[in-house]
């Protein structure tokens, strides 16, 4: 590699650097909306959270939330548990194996999650400080980042019809 083209990719990993570096501490910076969110809606931040990584229209099986989560099963199974005693989720018999149980939104949980993602999508101030100019660049710059929707779970169900 010439030269030039070493400097080039030093200053490029410099640029990509302080660019993370901002977008972390942006996002860490907003912590506490999270909780604010969730506490007008009555809710934990945890619980919200855990709304959001159940799909609106698809039962999904506790196992494949705790490996989407990459925790223990038995945590999955609190969450779950709090969720249906709120009235946001109910457990159905599997499709293929009635000895497993998928997690559902119910009518109140699918509106909560909705609710919940509106409120979470609202930009911080921060953001609305910056000029239509630089909105839109950086709205330009992350929109060509192929970022997958961490919300979306591949079920067991999903990855078999696949």
């Amino acid at each position: 590699m010439a030269r030039d083209e070493r400097t080039e990719a030093g200053h490029r990993d410099r640029l990509a650097r302080d660019a993370w570096s901002q977008i972390t501490r942006l996002f860490l910076s907003q912590q506490d909306r999270r909780s604010e969110v969730a506490a007008k809606m009555g809710l934990a931040a945890t619980d919200l959270i855990s709304l959001f990584h159940i799909p609106p229209d698809v039962g999904v099986i506790q196992r494949d939330l705790a490996e989407h989560w990459a925790c223990d099963p038995s945590w999955v199974t609190a969450r779950i548990d709090r969720l249906e005693n709120l009235g946001l989720v109910e457990r159905r018999p599997g499709a293929t194996d009635r000895r497993v149980k998928a997690v559902w939104l119910t009518d109140e949980g699918r509106a909560t999650r909705d609710a919940g993602l509106d409120a979470f999508n609202r930009p911080p101030d921060l953001l609305l400080g910056l000029s239509t100019r630089d909105l839109s660049a950086l709205a330009r710059a992350l929109g060509q980042l192929d970022l997958p929707d961490p919300t979306q779970i591949l079920t067991r169900a999903r990855a078999a019809a696949d």
